[in-house]
């Protein structure tokens, strides 16, 4: 099973969120792509609708691999940190450019994001806790990369507790990530 996991913590490999996502490759197995939003060379989208009429996007930077990574995946995972209760702002720069996907389907009626995949969002956050609009965000992109939504793990009190040590938040997690093998698994069958 291979898995993109699409990144928008600025902690690189350290911080609650990457605990998190440490958690779920350990459980899930197989190969993983990443694409750290805040290291990334990818633009926004700036909406100039050349995706209507053509595949692709007419930005020309590291969103190209990033597409074809998607087209190639088992699974999908969205995992960001919660700031102000949304997903961070490289992480949706990187999923705006998911208008490519939608428009070619909406527009041309063609399916760019390749076979089915497992959709799954991984949220680390303090504060209040509230994280209603930053998984709304990362379902409607998990959407656009053609995955189909498994469920969510969260830690929201990172405050307080850092998500490794976080018992509800790994099991969470641990669940999640069974979620999607068996998911996977029941893809094969069918294939």
């Amino acid at each position: 099973m291979r898995t993109l996991i699409l990144y928008g913590s600025p902690h690189g490999s350290k911080g609650d969120t990457a605990a998190l996502v440490a958690a779920f490759c350990a459980r899930v197995g197989g190969d993983f792509d990443w694409v750290d939003a805040y290291r990334a060379d990818i633009s926004p989208c700036v909406d100039c609708r050349a995706c209507w009429q053509g595949d692709g996007c007419a930005i020309k930077d590291g969103m190209t691999e990033v597409y074809r990574r998607i087209a190639d995946s088992d699974a999908v995972v969205i995992a960001s940190p919660v700031y102000f209760s949304l997903l961070t702002g490289p992480l949706l720069s990187v999923g705006s450019r998911l208008q490519a996907f939608y428009a070619a389907a909406r527009f041309r009626g063609v399916r760019l994001a390749g076979k089915p995949k497992a959709g799954a969002v991984l949220l680390a956050g303090g504060g209040d806790g509230a994280c209603t609009p930053a998984l709304q965000a990362a379902r409607c992109l998990l959407k656009q990369a053609g995955a189909e939504y498994i469920g969510y793990a969260a830690s929201l009190g990172t405050d307080s507790i850092p998500a490794r040590e976080d018992p509800a938040a790994l099991r969470q997690v641990a669940d999640l990530a069974r979620a999607v093998k068996d998911w996977a698994a029941r893809r094969t069958d069918i294939r």
